[in-house]
């Protein structure tokens, strides 16, 4: 039975399990709009920009194991959602962004907001393609959602000519695509247990994308029995449970001394999913370039990933849970460790302990002792999100992830990433407690999402810390040119009216001895809620609203 291209197009993302699309609508792509309105299945987000839209397709595919899915029209409302490509693919998300394109009669003109997408994504998606053939949606689709979802994940961008989706087809949808996950043979498994046994100073450096529970669970397990330091890559904080007398730390931005010393002196790296990349090897210097002095095995879901940096003594092209799973397997039969591996293994917990040590700040609003207080005060399956600046070290270092809590966080450093990915884990978890860490800066890029959370009732809380300024790029600027201010001050509205505009509660606190007790109240509050955290006054621009007016 013939039915229209856009149609078929809703059919197929009905069989591929979609559930939630985030966009904003466009022209370019109503027959997709109106195909939806008869399948009651999927529920289209619409947000305030495409990038928002964009950041909330990547935080939903990370956190679900899922496409996330994110309908775009064409031009500007594609080079709007770019952001979020990027940091699905730096974040190894898997994403299908969806573009409304132009005719294809007008195509190589410089049609109004006309674009070459294959040029445009290529250098930062996994595929980029366009369906010219509406016969060909159901062939293009099940490809977009396996290359989105196997190996290492990441985001695929499918253009769709607006003539193309009213055209008449005879296609039928394919059934669910299953992704592929490459196993682990009994030799590799073997090879590096052995390794392993023998080392006297091992260490499990674990990151990227498409783990699962089962792995994260694995990792932990593996790693107690092993006795086996584990250090997780850059916002890969939730790879495993920070409780853990195994987790030995964070390999991000301001890695501790531990950390670094740990790597360092490791005479056996395990190194599992991770790409070797600037943040987590500090510009490629704690690894000699090509052939370290620490003996790696490189096990990751892409096999381009493997020798792509450093020489590695072993390679598996392997899903980390079924290297985990076997290596587990023959744990059990190790001999007592050695005493030098016992002591390795004390000092990386010992390390992170001193790490994790709370130091003096200027003024009364010291971050570290809000994100000890917020240990103990959370939900043992929060989900805690950020965006980019020096106010998320203190998250980064000092929150308690893992277990059942998650973290959503851009490796790509896109600032405005945090309050959307709120939104999107609330989308796929409402009942979960959702935080979300801001800066003044970062928030201000997507604070107009808070309408699409006000829209579809959902309702995070956000922790906003307002020092006044581009921190980092402050912090930059006040070394490389000391007295010489520039671009980096922010003058800021009134949050208390904005959080009031948009139906959230909200707190100012300026002591962190204040926080519990605002926390209780945005815990209990029937909706959203903002905490604004004002810096030490010296800390703000001369000038500057320090705290909400009346």
């Amino acid at each position: 039975m013939k039915k229209r291209a856009a149609d078929l197009l809703v059919d197929c993302l009905v069989a591929q399990g979609v559930s939630k699309i985030f966009g904003v609508p466009g022209e370019s792509y109503l027959s997709v709009l109106d195909a939806l309105v008869d399948r009651g299945a999927i529920d289209f987000i619409n947000t305030r920009n495409e990038g928002g839209a964009a950041f909330m397709a990547e935080a939903y595919g990370k956190l679900t194991g899922k496409a996330g899915i994110c309908f775009v029209t064409r031009g500007p409302g594609a080079t709007n959602a770019s952001i979020g490509v990027h940091t699905a693919r730096q974040n190894s998300s898997p994403m299908v962004l969806f573009i409304g394109q132009i005719a294809r009669e007008m195509t190589d003109r410089e049609a109004f907001q006309e674009i070459d997408y294959r040029a445009y994504f290529g250098p930062i998606a996994k595929w980029v393609t366009q369906i010219d053939d509406p016969s060909r949606i159901p062939e293009v689709l099940a490809r977009a959602f396996q290359v989105a979802q196997s190996g290492r994940p990441g985001p695929v961008v499918v253009a769709l000519p607006e003539d193309m989706l009213r055209q008449m087809t005879l296609g039928e949808a394919t059934p669910q695509i299953i992704p592929l996950r490459p196993q682990a043979g009994s030799a590799d498994i073997a090879a590096v247990h052995m390794d392993l046994s023998a080392a006297k100073r091992p260490l499990i450096i674990a990151g990227g994308g498409g783990w699962c529970d089962a792995g994260r669970r694995a990792l932990k397990s593996y790693a107690e029995a092993s006795k086996i330091p584990v250090i997780t890559g850059f916002r890969n904080q939730d790879l495993i449970d920070n409780a853990s007398a195994a987790y030995a730390g964070d390999a991000g931005f301001g890695k501790s001394a531990s950390v670094k010393q740990l790597i360092q002196d490791a005479d056996v790296i395990l190194a599992l999913n991770i790409r070797f990349g600037e943040v987590v090897t500090d510009g490629w210097t704690l690894f000699d370039v090509p052939v370290p002095q620490q003996k790696i095995i490189h096990v990751h879901l892409d096999p381009a990933e493997i020798g792509k940096i450093y020489h590695c003594a072993r390679g598996i092209n392997a899903d980390p849970l079924a290297l985990l799973a076997g290596l587990s397997a023959k744990a059990g039969g190790d001999q007592t460790l050695s005493s030098a591996r016992s002591i390795w293994y004390a000092k990386a917990a010992l390390g992170r302990a001193e790490a994790r040590q709370i130091k003096p700040t200027r003024g009364a609003l010291n971050m570290a002792k809000i994100c000890t207080t917020l240990n103990t005060v959370m939900d043992v399956d929060a989900v805690i999100t950020n965006g980019a600046g020096n106010f998320a070290i203190w998250p980064g270092r000092y929150l308690d992830y893992g277990g059942q809590r998650r973290l959503l966080a851009p490796q790509s450093g896109a600032m405005g990433a945090g309050l959307p990915a709120a939104l999107a884990a609330k989308s796929a978890h409402p009942e979960r407690q959702v935080i979300c860490f801001a800066g003044d800066g970062d928030f201000q890029m997507n604070i107009q999402e808070l309408g699409t959370a006000m829209q579809q009732g959902w309702g995070p809380i956000i922790l906003l810390y307002n020092n006044g300024s581009y921190g980092t790029i402050r912090m930059h600027q006040e070394r490389d040119y000391p007295d010489r201010i520039s671009g980096t001050n922010l003058h800021n509205p009134n949050f208390k009216h904005i959080a009031d505009a948009y139906g959230f509660g909200y707190a100012c606190i300026t002591d962190d001895v204040e926080f519990g007790a605002a926390f209780t109240v945005a815990d209990q509050a029937a909706f959203g809620f903002l905490i604004e955290m004002v810096a030490d006054p010296a800390d703000i621009a001369p000038g500057q609203i320090l705290a909400p007016g009346p």
